[in-house]
Parts: C-alpha cells; sequence; structure tokens
C-alpha cells in the first residue's frame, strides 16, 4: 500500500505546502493494469506524477495558474506517467482533466481508448470516478456538469487544433459549468501548441486556442509533455507557454535509446545503407540494402519463434514521404516475397534458391554477432518458408488502401509497416525489430523532428539482440551527434534539479556539433544563435546603471586581493594576474557576482559553458586578469553605445621593436578572462560614464571548442 506523501514546496516557489493522497483506488486499478512491471518502476512513476501534482496549484484557493514540462526519452513511457498523474489528480481534488492528445483523429482515439482502460473509465466491474468525454463539445454540458458536482472527475480527451480546443473552451467556460481546479496534459507538447507566428507578431490558431482555454480556467495547471523540450525551452521567457518547472521522466527497466543503438555498441545494430546515393524518393526497384534487411527480418523472425513461440515481429520501411512512392514500394515488396517464398519451393541444387538461401545464411551470420546460443543454421533455414508466407505488409498513409497507424492490426506474426513522416511522432509500433529509412531532409533538419523518428527506440530488451537498424551515413551521423546532445542536456537539467535551481534561471544551452547540417528546432516557434567560444569574446555595451559599476569594482577588487594577485610586467604595460585560478572559484566568487544587465555579455552561457568544461574534467583552472592593475582605460563610444576597441592593441617604437604585444597576446595559450576598467568617452571627448568590461579567451583546443546553441536573450 501507498503512504499519503507530504509534498514540501519546491525551492524557490511560493506554493503552500499540500498532502497528496496516493493510494487510492484510481492508483490501485492502474497498478493492476501495469502488472507485468516491477513495484520499483510502478512506484518511481508515481513519485514522478507526485512531484508534478505537487507544482501545480493545490485545489483550494483563488486564481492561480501554473505551467510544467514534463521531459521523458522517446518511446520511454510517457503516457504512463501522464496516466499516473491523471489518477492522481482526480483522486486528489481535481474535478477537472484536460488531455490535449495528438493532431490526428486516429491517434486522439488511440489515447483516449488507452486512457478509459487504464483508468478504469470502461471497466464494467467497478464504478469509476472519472467519466471520459472524447473530443467534447456544448451538447455534453449536462453530463460534464453533472459529474463535477456529484465529487466525480470528467476526463476531457481534445484533439490539438484550433476548432477542438474552443468547442472545449465554450463548454467550459459555459456559466453551467460550476469553476474548479482543472488539469490541462499536453501530450507531445513541443509539436503543434508553440506559436509558430511569434515572430510576425502574431498568434498560430492553436496556440491562440490553448491560450484562451487557459484563460477561462481561474485555477489550473498547463502540463506539456514530451521527449523533445528543445522548443520548449528555448521560448522566450515571457511567453505563455513558457515553463514555471520541470520533472525528468527516468525510462524504466529494459528502455533501450540512442545511447543503445548511437552508443560504444553501434556496430552491433547499425547497418549504413550505401547503394542509395540520390534521394531515396527516387529509388524505383528494391535496393540491395533492403533486400538485407527484408532477409534480417524473416531470418530473426525465425530465431525469435524457435525460442519463443509465435511472437509478433515487425519492420519498419520509410523511403519516402511521397505517398505514390508507398503504393509502388509496398506492391514491389510484395512481389519480391511471392518470388522468394517461390525459390525455396525449388529443388535444393537450383542456382536460384540457392543464391536466396545465401543471402539468408549472411543474415544468418548477421544475427550470429548478436545472438548468444543461436538455434542452429539447419533449423532456423527449415523454418524460413514459413515465416515467409505469415507475413502481412501495411501500407499507412491517407491513400484510399492506406490505413492509419492507429488502426493498424496485426493479425499475422510478421508484419512490415510502410510509410512517410506519419510514422514518426506519437506512433508505436510493437515488436519493431527492424528499421529501414532512407529518407533525410535534404539541407538542415532538427534535432527533434529527427528524434521523434526513432520508432525503434523502446523497451525491447527481450528481443534487442534481434534489432538492426538500417540508415545512411548521414542519419547515422545525426543521430550519433544528437546522442551527444541528448547527454549533454540531460546531464545538466538533472544539475540544475538536484542544484534547486528554478527552470526560469537555468541556461539555455545545448550541445550541437556545427559539423552537422542540425538545429535544435524549428526557427518558426524561437530565437536562438550559435554559442562557439574561441579565440577573444569581448563585452561591447557598458552597463548603464552607475551603482552596479561601483557595486562590480568593489567586489572585483576585493577578489584580486583576497587571491594574492601579483602585478606583473608585460613589455612596458603592467596587469595583475590570477594565475591557475580553480575555474569553480572563478564562477561563484566572481562571475556569479558581476553584475552585467544591460549589456550584450551573455554570463550565464559563459558560466554554464566553464561549468560544463568542468563537469568534463576538460579545464579545471584558468588566468584572470584586472588589466593595467585596475587604472581607468579611456574608450570613445562608436555606434551609438558601443566600446570602441576594448582591448589595447601592441606598441612598438621607430624601430619597430615591440614594447608590448596589445592585450589579446598575453594569454600564453590559456583560457583567461581579463577584466577592464572603462571611462566611456562622448564624441567631444567629454567622459560619459563608467563601466567595468569582460573579455573572455579560449584557445583552439578540441576540449574546449564545442560548439553550443542558446536563446537569444533580450538586452
Amino acid at each position: 500500500m501507498m503512504p499519503r506523501i507530504g509534498i514540501e514546496p519546491v525551492q524557490g516557489s511560493d506554493l503552500p505546502r499540500w498532502t497528496i493522497e496516493v493510494d487510492t483506488p484510481e492508483i490501485n486499478f492502474l497498478r493492476s493494469r501495469y502488472s507485468h512491471i516491477s513495484d520499483e518502476e510502478f512506484n518511481r512513476t508515481v513519485r514522478s506524477a507526485t512531484m508534478i501534482l505537487s507544482q501545480c496549484p493545490m485545489p483550494t484557493g483563488g486564481s492561480a495558474s501554473r505551467t510544467g514540462l514534463a521531459i521523458g526519452k522517446v518511446q520511454s513511457g510517457k503516457t504512463l506517467s501522464f496516466t499516473t498523474l491523471i489518477a492522481l489528480a482526480a483522486s486528489n481534488g481535481y474535478p477537472i482533466v484536460v488531455v490535449l492528445a495528438g493532431t490526428k483523429k486516429a491517434l486522439l482515439n488511440q489515447t483516449s481508448d488507452r486512457l478509459q482502460k487504464d483508468l478504469g473509465v470502461t471497466n464494467p466491474d467497478r464504478p469509476s470516478r472519472i467519466c471520459a468525454y472524447p473530443n467534447p463539445t456544448i451538447r455534453n454540458i449536462d453530463g460534464v456538469r453533472n459529474i463535477i458536482l456529484t465529487d466525480r472527475c470528467v476526463l476531457l480527451v481534445v484533439l490539438k487544433n484550433g476548432a477542438s480546443i474552443r468547442k472545449a473552451t465554450r463548454l467550459l467556460s459555459s456559466s453551467e459549468i460550476p469553476p474548479r481546479p482543472t488539469l490541462i496534459i499536453d501530450d507531445e507538447g513541443d509539436e503543434a501548441s508553440l506559436n509558430n507566428y511569434f515572430r510576425q507578431g502574431e498568434q498560430s490558431s492553436t496556440y491562440q486556442s490553448i491560450l484562451a482555454l487557459r484563460q477561462v480556467l481561474p485555477r489550473h495547471a498547463y502540463i506539456a509533455y514530451t521527449a523533445t523540450p528543445q522548443a520548449n525551452l528555448l521560448l522566450d521567457a515571457i511567453d505563455a507557454l513558457s515553463p514555471d518547472f520541470c520533472e525528468l521522466i527516468e525510462p524504466g527497466g529494459g528502455y533501450c535509446g540512442g545511447s543503445t543503438f548511437f552508443g560504444d555498441r553501434t556496430n552491433n545494430f547499425v547497418r549504413e545503407i550505401r547503394d542509395i546515393a540520390g534521394s531515396a524518393s527516387e529509388v524505383e526497384s528494391i535496393p540491395e540494402s533492403l533486400m538485407d534487411a527484408l532477409a534480417v527480418f524473416f531470418l530473426g523472425a525465425a530465431v525469435r519463434h524457435i525460442r519463443s513461440g509465435g511472437q509478433r515481429h515487425s519492420m519498419l520501411i520509410h523511403m519516402t514521404n511521397l505517398t505514390g512512392g508507398h503504393e509502388s514500394m509496398t506492391r514491389s515488396i510484395r512481389d519480391l516475397l511471392r518470388r522468394w517464398t517461390d525459390r525455396f519451393a525449388l529443388r535444393p541444387n537450383d542456382p536460384d534458391r540457392q543464391e536466396l538461401v545465401e543471402r539468408f545464411r549472411r543474415a544468418y551470420d548477421d544475427l550470429s554477432t548478436t545472438v548468444a546460443n543461436p538455434p542452429s543454421w539447419e533449423e532456423v533455414q527449415s523454418r524460413l518458408q514459413r515465416e515467409l508466407q505469415s507475413y502481412e505488409t501495411h501500407m499507412v498513409n491517407s491513400l484510399p488502401e492506406g490505413i492509419p497507424i492507429a488502426e493498424t492490426t496485426f493479425q499475422l506474426e510478421n508484419n512490415i509497416v510502410i510509410g512517410g513522416n506519419i510514422l514518426g511522432r506519437g506512433v508505436t509500433i510493437k515488436d519493431l525489430t527492424v528499421s529501414y529509412m532512407a529518407r533525410r531532409a535534404e539541407n538542415t533538419t532538427s534535432v527533434d523532428t529527427t528524434e521523434q523518428r526513432a520508432r525503434w527506440f523502446g523497451y525491447k530488451s527481450e528481443y534487442l539482440d534481434l534489432c538492426r537498424i538500417y540508415l545512411p551515413r548521414r542519419i547515422m551521423d545525426d543521430f550519433q551527434g544528437i546522442l551527444i546532445h541528448e547527454d549533454d542536456f540531460w546531464d545538466s537539467l538533472e544539475r540544475n534539479i538536484r542544484q534547486g535551481i528554478p527552470i526560469r534561471e537555468w541556461p539555455r544551452f545545448f550541445r550541437l556539433d556545427s559539423g552537422l547540417d542540425l538545429l535544435p528546432t524549428r526557427a518558426s516557434v524561437a530565437r536562438y544563435h550559435a554559442f562557439r567560444p574561441h579565440n577573444w569574446e569581448t563585452q561591447r555595451i557598458p552597463i548603464p546603471d552607475p551603482a552596479k559599476v561601483d557595486s562590480n569594482v568593489e567586489m572585483i577588487n576585493q577578489f584580486f586581493e583576497s587571491h594574492n594577485a601579483q602585478e606583473e610586467d608585460v613589455g612596458t604595460a603592467r596587469h595583475k594576474f590570477i594565475r591557475g585560478c580553480s575555474v569553480s572559484d572563478v564562477i561563484q566568487n566572481l562571475l556569479q557576482r558581476i553584475d552585467v544587465s544591460g549589456t550584450d555579455w551573455d554570463k550565464s552561457y559563459h558560466i554554464e559553458y566553464l561549468i560544463r568544461l568542468s563537469v568534463a574534467g576538460a579545464l579545471q583552472a584558468m588566468d584572470v586578469v584586472l588589466m593595467s592593475c585596475g587604472k581607468w582605460r579611456e574608450r570613445s563610444l562608436v555606434e551609438g553605445n558601443k566600446i570602441n576597441q576594448l582591448m589595447e592593441g601592441s606598441r612598438t617604437n621607430k624601430e619597430h621593436v615591440v614594447l608590448y604585444p596589445g592585450d589579446s597576446e598575453i594569454h600564453n595559450n590559456r583560457v583567461q578572462l581579463q577584466i577592464h576598467y572603462i571611462t566611456c568617452l562622448g564624441d567631444d571627448r567629454a567622459k560619459i560614464q563608467r563601466t567595468t568590461a569582460l573579455a573572455f579567451y579560449v584557445p583552439e583546443d578540441s576540449r574546449f571548442n564545442i560548439s553550443y546553441i542558446v536563446r537569444e536573450e533580450p538586452i
């Protein structure tokens, strides 16, 4: 039995403490639906959902709203997390739950059916506290009102488009519906919900409808669930959907994701497609690499069925986004498999049969590299003809002959799913073992779009040894770059949460290899730019507030005094150095305390950059220099309000002997932070203001020259 959990208020939050009951009929029924997962994993899911609910407004009180972000991994079980959250909310005083469930009706129906089953809505053996309405309208007003008035919970599962959300808003804003605390769950909250028109100063339809829904709910929480939160975290801080809090949803045991397929063992599972040079959309016949993938698929089916009976076995083929291409590819695959079946009926010494057997033998040798104690080749070969007769193709698209993915039912053991982009976000292909994906955007693509295409991620440890992924080199490089990006990203989020840093203070900082044609997300929803410290970066805009300048000077002077800084002559110049100062010391006692607000210096990003270098063990110490030992240097202002040549250049005598190499040449090829005291001069050389200014040097070194994408922050 699960206890009542008293949740302490989140650090940095003024939310009151409230007690959340987790030993409830709704949670216990949900547990019975997931009896196949361990107590430890289920309890972890409940704890995570409880933390999310605890950061929502407590059910009693006046007007209040909170925006949350729940981050999982692709195919890792986010639906169970928000189902648990719904069960907890219904048990703890939230009588209205709205789920924005996908942009396609088939996925809406799939989500609605699953929620109703898992929450006991449709269970005839027990009365449920939760009642559900898929895509509700004003016609449902009597039922919704009476559910609320009888202290039950109404679950509204809404298609994520402007029209459907507006209908739900009209229902909930009716004077007949009593105002009650409401939980909004946005499944795939980075997809259609965000404002695609923010650059034009307008609002896209779905975004506008979500804001309108929230506007009519005086006390509510909005929780966006996603595995690809790049867009959500890059939103302008003032955006209405920018999160107030975040919860990481750890995958359960047996999860196979990016580190499984694109980490140290990538050679075990990933095969390069080498025979499609141009666009996969232009391929008319079945390439050799796809024939190899089909052979591995059916060979793997034989191995799987020998060792564990008639389990389902699936394959994904994504060659083109053109529906006509899906049709021709489906037809070609059917023809090929008929020929293969006919060849197996030929005499053992027939050349055509022998050629086919040799292809399957290569597939057997491939799978034997990962399958421990595989069945003998003879036993596997004896099953191949039956496996080739026990398949069905499923063309998933909008053609009359196509079917929606949510309506795909697997009747036979072996299933080949053929489609395009529709086989991406939100789609689960059961028992997927072999994936063949030859299509990529010609130029740039985004991390979130690419990662959502990885339908082969998921809980498949029981048959991981049979899994193979076929990709062109460019897509392989994308996923390997995304793995580095995701690991770095999760490490930073976990560190921020562990340190209790409020999410609005998190640096929006994404590691992304500049050599890949990858962006973090679509530029239509967020502003961002590259951040790659190398060589010198200087502050050009002076601090506008004299009081902040005075405070900075006092703090900086104390820092140098406390570190016994040494004055050193560099040619004809004299500077004060702290050599080998620990990175953590520089961050905590200097950079975090200096105030550069109102300037062009991205303090939080430089701090985060140094933290990541330090955590990775790449940089533990650096040099800090107070230029001219703290004497004020004069600089004119150009372009309205920018410091002209912050760094002093080199000086030579008449004989061209170097007297001073210049500020930019005193770094000794080490990471260095320079602090300048500057008196700004107007056009008439009159002194206008004083400012402190920073300059930061990073040498050319592969340990340091790491590319990041950061959110554009207003000055």
